[in-house]
C-alpha cells in the first residue's frame, strides 16, 4: 500500500521538498485511519510539520555552535528534541511498526533544455589572475570589433560574372522600360503583357538611313578638322618664330645669344694697325 491512494483535494505544491514532505504527511494519515483529506488542513498539517523540522534543525545547530563545531552531530540532535520535549527513545521503535508504508522513490523533475546560442567567434580564455570558476568571457565580437561588411570579391572570373548580370539587368530593364512608355508588339495576340517587344517606327525610306551619315559621325569628323587646323596654325606659328631668331643671330647685336659656342668669332684689332 503507497501514499497514492490516500484521497487529496487538488492544491499546488510547486516546491519538490514541499512535495515530499506532503507525501510522508500523507502516509502518516493513511496510518493512523483516514481515507481522504481537504486541502486546507492538509496544508496546516505540512506547516506545523515543517515547522517542527525546521526548529529542531535550528536548535541541533545552536548546540553545535555552543560547542565550538560547525558540523551537527548526534548528541547536538538529541538535545534539542530534549529541550523540545520530545522523546527521543521511542524513535527506533516507531521507525519499526508493522503498518508501515512505504515511500515510492521521488521522479525525477524534466529539466527544460538550454536553447543553443549562436555563438560568433572563438571565446577567449581567462587569464592567470583570474580564477576559472568565474564566468568565461563573451564572444569577442561584443566587445573587441564587429564585421558588418562582405569582403569585395577580386577574382577575375566573378567580377566578370557580376558584371556581366549587371549589364543584362539594365539592359532588361531599359527594354522593359521603353516597353511599358512606348509602343509595342507582342509575339501572341492575345497576351500583351508577358513577352513585349518594342515597336519598330517605320520611315518611308528606309535604305537612305543606312547612307547617310550619323549625326555623331558629322560632329567627330568637324572635331577633327578643326583640331587639325589649329595645329596647322600653331605648326606655321613656331616656323616663324624659329626663322625670326635665326634672322636675329646674323645682326650685329650677338652679344644677346646666352649659349657661347653660337657667338660669332670677333677678330682681335692689332695694336700696330
Amino acid at each position: 500500500m503507497t501514499s497514492e491512494n490516500f484521497a487529496i483535494s487538488a492544491c499546488p505544491n510547486p516546491s519538490p521538498w514541499r512535495r515530499a514532505l506532503k507525501t510522508a504527511v500523507s502516509a502518516l494519515l493513511m496510518e493512523a485511519g483516514y481515507q481522504a483529506a481537504d486541502c486546507m488542513a492538509l496544508e496546516t498539517l505540512l506547516e506545523m510539520t515543517q515547522a517542527y523540522i525546521t526548529e529542531a534543525g535550528r536548535s541541533s545547530s545552536t548546540f553545535a555552535e555552543l560547542s565550538g563545531r560547525t558540523q551537527v552531530m548526534v548528541s547536538d540532535v538529541v538535545m534539542a528534541l530534549v529541550e523540545m520535549g520530545t522523546d527521543f527513545t521511542a524513535i527506533p521503535k516507531h521507525a519499526r511498526r508493522e503498518n508501515k508504508i512505504n515511500f515510492l522513490p521521488p521522479v525525477p523533475s524534466t529539466q527544460t533544455p538550454v536553447s543553443k546560442i549562436l555563438q560568433v567567434g572563438e571565446k577567449k580564455k581567462h587569464p592567470l589572475h583570474i580564477p576559472d570558476h568565474l564566468p568565461a568571457f563573451p564572444d569577442p565580437h561584443t566587445y573587441i570589433k564587429t564585421q558588418c561588411y562582405k569582403q569585395p570579391a577580386n577574382e577575375y572570373q566573378l567580377v566578370r560574372e557580376k558584371a556581366a548580370s549587371q549589364k543584362r539587368d539594365v539592359e532588361v530593364a531599359l527594354t522593359r522600360f521603353i516597353a511599358k512608355t512606348g509602343a509595342t508588339h507582342s509575339l501572341f495576340k492575345d497576351d500583351k503583357s508577358s513577352f513585349p517587344l518594342i515597336a519598330c517606327k517605320p520611315t518611308p525610306m528606309p535604305s537612305l538611313a543606312g547612307l547617310l551619315p550619323a549625326d555623331s559621325q558629322i560632329t567627330d569628323q568637324e572635331k577633327s578638322e578643326s583640331d587639325g587646323s589649329v595645329k596647322l596654325k600653331q605648326q606655321a606659328q613656331s616656323v616663324q618664330e624659329i626663322g625670326a631668331d635665326a634672322g636675329a643671330d646674323m645682326t650685329p647685336d650677338a652679344e644677346a645669344i646666352d649659349n657661347p659656342y653660337l657667338i660669332p668669332a670677333k677678330i682681335a684689332k692689332s695694336k700696330w694697325s
